[in-house]
C-alpha cells in the first residue's frame, strides 16, 4: 500500500511539473470609486491594451481601495505584488521628493500650464528619477484636477477666514508647511478615515478635487465649499518594473500607447466632471464662495515663504524649468 501511494504522488507530482503555469492577468489598483474618472479611465485603458495585444494581455481592475490604500499599493507596485496602480503624486514624494513640483502652492494657473509641464521634459525628468529609484516605471500622467477647500464651520472668501480651522491634509511636509502658512491646524490622515474624521468632526475641513468632493459625498458631512484652485494635483498610471519587463518590446510600446490615449482620454473626462459638479455640488447643499483675485493673492502672498523653501529642496532648476515649460506654452 505504502508503495502504491508512493508511486501515485510521484504521478501526480509529475504531471503537476509538466502542466503549463497558469497566467494571472495583470492587476491594476486605485482608491477612488468605479464611477470616478480615475474608474472609468482604468477600465478604458484596460480595454485600449486587450484590443491592442489582441487579448494577450487583460488587465483586472480593483477599484474603491481593494487592493490597499495608494501608500500601501505604492509598495507592492515597487516589490512587484501588484503589476499597476493609479494614485496621486503626493505619496510619491517620499522616493522622490521632486515630485514636490505638483504640491507648491499657487503653482499652475490653469490646465494649460500643467499639462505643459507634464507633458514636456519636466514631466519625462520625474519618470526617470522615479524608475531609478524605485523600480517603478510611470505609464502616464492623468488628471487629478485643482484642490479645494471644504469645511462644516463657516464660509472661506479670504485667507482671514481659514483662522483656526482643523483641515485635514495629505501626510506630506509640503502640506503641512502650506496650510500652517495659511493659519490653519493641518490634521494629516489617510484616505480611508477622512469622512469618517469629517462626519464625527474630528477635523472641520478638506481640500480635495471637486470629483473626490463629490464621489465621497462629502457634502452629506460638509457645508462650505471655497473656489480655491491652490493646488494642481495629478494622477499617475503606474507599472512595475517586474511586470513590465516581462513584456515582449512589442507589447512594452503598445502598453505605452495605450497609456497615452488614456491620459486623453482621462483628462477630458476629469476636466469636463470638474466643470458639471460645480453646479451639482451647489445643488446638494454646498454653499459655494469664489475668493477675489485679490483673495487668491493675499493666499499666494502668505505661502511663498513655503513656495521659496520647498523650490530649493525640490531643486531651483527644475523648478525654473517648469515654470519656463509654462511660459511656452
Amino acid at each position: 500500500m505504502k508503495k502504491i501511494l508512493f508511486l501515485t504522488a510521484a504521478l501526480l507530482g509529475s504531471l503537476l511539473a509538466a502542466a503549463p503555469a497558469v497566467a494571472q492577468n495583470p492587476r491594476l489598483g486605485y482608491v477612488p470609486t468605479e464611477d470616478h474618472p480615475v474608474g472609468q479611465a482604468s477600465r478604458h485603458f484596460a480595454k485600449l491594451v486587450e484590443e491592442k495585444t489582441g487579448g494577450r494581455i487583460k488587465i483586472d481592475t480593483f477599484g474603491n481601495g481593494v487592493l490597499g490604500s495608494e501608500p500601501e499599493m505604492q509598495s507592492s507596485v515597487q516589490a512587484g505584488f501588484i503589476d499597476i496602480m493609479v494614485g496621486p503624486t503626493p505619496n510619491l514624494v517620499g522616493v522622490v521628493p521632486q515630485f514636490m513640483l505638483f504640491d507648491l502652492p499657487f503653482f499652475f494657473k490653469d490646465f494649460a500650464a500643467a499639462d505643459a509641464v507634464m507633458d514636456g521634459a519636466v514631466g519625462e525628468q520625474l519618470f526617470a528619477q522615479l524608475k531609478e529609484k524605485t523600480g517603478i516605471v510611470g505609464l502616464a500622467w492623468w488628471d487629478n484636477g485643482f484642490r479645494h477647500l471644504t469645511n462644516a464651520v463657516r464660509p472661506v472668501n479670504t485667507v482671514e477666514d481659514m483662522a483656526g480651522l482643523n483641515i485635514r491634509v495629505i501626510p506630506n511636509p509640503l502640506f503641512i508647511a502650506t496650510w500652517s502658512a495659511l493659519g490653519t491646524n493641518p490634521t494629516p490622515l489617510p484616505w480611508p478615515e477622512l469622512y469618517s474624521a469629517l462626519e464625527n468632526r474630528a477635523v472641520d475641513g478638506q481640500e480635495t478635487p471637486y470629483a473626490l468632493i463629490s464621489t465621497a459625498r462629502f457634502y452629506e458631512v460638509q457645508g462650505h465649499l471655497a473656489k480655491t484652485g491652490h493646488v494642481y494635483t495629478p494622477f499617475v498610471l503606474l507599472a512595475s518594473q517586474k511586470w513590465f519587463g516581462s513584456l515582449s518590446e512589442e507589447d512594452k510600446t503598445i502598453v505605452m500607447e495605450a497609456a497615452k490615449e488614456s491620459a486623453t482620454f482621462q483628462r477630458q473626462l476629469s476636466r469636463k466632471a470638474a466643470e458639471d459638479l460645480e453646479g451639482e455640488l451647489e445643488a446638494k447643499g454646498f454653499k459655494i464662495t469664489r475668493p477675489t483675485p485679490e483673495a487668491l493673492a493675499a493666499m499666494s502672498e502668505r505661502v511663498a515663504p513655503v513656495v521659496k523653501e520647498y523650490s530649493d529642496k525640490i531643486g531651483v532648476d527644475l523648478v525654473e524649468q517648469a515654470r519656463s515649460a509654462m511660459g511656452a506654452k
